[in-house]
């Protein structure tokens, strides 16, 4: 049978369809509290990651260096450009990380009888800042490298800083 008009009564919402205000705040503060916690994990991990990263490169930049010094009897000569391979090292760094950004911003040079804060060096891998990529400046970063590559303390040793304080892995002094 058909009718005109409709009978039923209006649905009628139960008490726990939405949530309340009080849900909504704890749930709040829980998401606020883990992200608290992950953005410096996050951070750390990233840090931590330029570092080995770039402990790693210099390893193998100062294998090829001085595999090129010995069966060549010298340092390869280099002007300090960075990111450009030094005459002869192509076969030496064809594969490698060189002319690429480092992980802490610049590229890497080759810099042989370099004049670094009043001290000439004789074999030296710079980290140069360029026009659009300058070398991070956080001392804590440099810091956490020189740890992981040297001493520790980046006025002595191999991993220090040089002129207008860019780092520099000093290969011979």
């Amino acid at each position: 049978m058909f009718t005109s008009s409709s009978t039923r009564a209006p649905a009628r919402r139960s008490p726990r369809a939405a949530f309340s205000l009080v849900e909504l705040s704890v749930v709040v503060t829980i998401l606020s509290i883990l992200i608290a916690i992950a953005v410096p994990t996050t951070k750390n991990l990233t840090f931590r990651a330029r570092s080995s990263t770039m402990q790693n490169d210099l390893r193998v930049f100062s294998a090829a260096f001085s595999l090129y010094a010995q069966e060549n009897g010298d340092w390869p000569t280099g002007d300090g450009t960075p990111g450009a391979i030094p005459p002869g090292m192509e076969s030496y760094l064809n594969n490698t990380a060189w002319q690429r950004n480092t992980p802490i911003g610049g590229n890497y040079a080759w810099d042989p009888n370099s004049m670094q804060q009043g001290v000439r060096y004789r074999a030296v891998i710079g980290i140069y800042s360029t026009t659009n990529n300058p070398v991070t400046s956080d001392r804590n970063q440099l810091l956490d490298l020189d740890r992981l590559t040297d001493d520790g303390d980046l006025t002595t040793g191999n991993f220090l800083l040089g002129y207008r304080n860019y780092p520099i892995y000093v290969l011979e002094h």
